[in-house]
């Protein structure tokens, strides 16, 4: 059996390194399967790249939404085997790059993009080192949350859920501090699958549209746009449903016994706030190196991305820029 590797994949990868691994792939002679080692990235470039080099074309032309959107007709079998336990990839219909031309955080999406095996061996990700660890917990955390509190959530998300929100709330704090520790490092990847199961069968919500279009601009990695926005929206949000953001305080430890149902859903962004600040990651946009002046332009981003159809409130072009200046 002949095997060619295609590797320099980047972080946040771009149209470019998609093009890369079609081009390496073709001079190869095609293939027979994709096996992605690595992160959402890796695994989003594996994605993609599949899909241009068994339909042709570019991945600009399979975008989700766009207009003349070409379909994924046929795919090579794809095993995923990730390192990181944050995106999810290895069990979502969707995969995420930029189009830096337009400054702009994409995807496709396709119910056949969703791996064909996902192989989830705690040892492949004890390597990684405790910041990234930390974002790309905090990403699975979002998912989850998320998806629970979507207006498409049912109860087989729900319970996904449920669980992923518990097995992030008790284990990233270990895996961070001690990454060799394997029952956390296990633990993170079943959260970070089930809530990559959960999301793309309920979508998601306005952290991640801020996020994305924050990506676009900075090549911040995914996981930490997430956690900046997160405990914000969730603020936002909970109005709408402070049942459900109650349950997520109790599922990320806190005692709420005794609380109105409106205490306890604000007890939910302050634990995750909390968990966020105790895994080290940054707290503000100037934090991360985000201009001012380029708040228009995300907030006019945001305010088409997709993502807002799944957000338990309705959301303004003003409510965008609110959220964004509290993070700021």
């Amino acid at each position: 059996m002949d095997l060619s590797v295609v590797a320099g994949t980047v972080p946040e990868p771009t149209t470019d390194s998609i093009n890369a691994a079609v081009k390496a792939m073709q001079e190869a002679g095609g293939a027979d399967v994709i096996v992605s080692l690595g992160g959402g990235s890796v695994m989003d470039v594996a994605k993609c790249a599949n899909a241009v080099l068994m339909n042709g074309g570019s991945i600009l032309d399979y975008e989700d939404g766009a207009e003349g959107q070409r379909p994924i007709s046929k795919l090579l079998p794809h095993v995923a085997l990730p390192t990181t336990a944050g995106t999810g990839s290895e069990a979502t219909i969707w995969a995420v790059f930029i189009d830096p031309s337009r400054r702009f955080k994409t995807a496709i999406q396709s119910p056949d993009l969703v791996p064909d095996a996902a192989i989830l061996d705690p040892e492949l990700t004890i390597t990684m080192p405790p910041h990234v660890t930390a974002g790309t917990g905090m990403d699975a955390l979002t998912h989850a949350i998320e998806a629970f509190v979507s207006i498409y959530a049912n109860p087989l998300t729900e319970a996904l859920c449920v669980k992923a929100i518990e097995l992030v709330a008790r284990n990233l704090r270990t895996a961070v501090a001690d990454g060799g520790d394997l029952g956390a490092r296990t633990n993170m990847l079943i959260a970070s699958y089930m809530a990559g199961l959960a999301f793309s069968n309920s979508s998601l919500g306005i952290v991640h549209t801020l996020a994305e279009a924050m990506g676009g601009y900075y090549r911040i990695p995914h996981g930490v746009t997430n956690a900046l926005m997160l405990p914000h929206v969730m603020e936002f949000n909970a109005s709408a449903t402070p049942g459900r953001f109650a349950t997520i305080a109790r599922l990320m430890g806190e005692d709420t016994g005794g609380a109105t149902t409106d205490t306890a859903a604000e007890m939910s962004w302050r634990a995750v706030r909390r968990l966020s600040e105790e895994v080290g990651l940054p707290q503000t946009l100037r934090q991360v190196g985000v201009r001012k002046e380029d708040l228009t332009g995300m907030i006019a981003i945001a305010d088409k991305w997709a993502n807002l159809s799944g957000n338990p409130r309705d959301v303004k072009r003003e409510d965008i820029e609110e959220i964004y200046l509290r993070a700021y």
